[in-house]
């Protein structure tokens, strides 16, 4: 509801949603991949917010959280760094601006640069 007002979103919400998602990162897979499913979409849909600030607020979490997430070993049979990551694709099909995108490519590029060893499904 903060985030539908044009003059001036506001992004509280938002970020409790940010410490939600960090904090219970490192519960077992499972769990988090329920937990996922109901913060990736979001994070998606926040992203492509018309009101430029808050996406980028949006991508640049979810690119910390990324950070973060991609620091753990991937096992060899699941592909929760490939759900984790959808969102990043989600923002780039959508949103219409060129910085937006631009923001996503420099996010996903540091993400490759400082976690690609440890990259395997997404």
């Amino acid at each position: 509801e903060e985030l539908l007002d044009p003059r001036s979103p506001r992004i509280f919400a938002l970020q409790k949603i940010v410490e939600v998602a960090h904090y219970n990162m490192a519960r077992i897979r499972l769990v988090w991949s329920r937990i996922w499913g109901v913060l990736g979409p979001h994070f998606a849909a926040v992203g492509c917010h018309p009101h430029l600030g808050v996406g980028m607020y949006a991508v640049d979490s979810l690119k910390q959280l990324a950070n973060s997430f991609l620091e753990r070993d991937e096992h060899a049979l699941y592909a929760f760094q490939s759900a984790f990551l959808r969102p990043f694709e989600a923002v780039m099909g959508a949103h219409p601006a060129p910085r937006m995108r631009e923001l996503v490519v420099a996010c996903v590029r540091h993400l490759i640069q400082t976690r690609g060893a440890g990259i395997r499904s997404g």
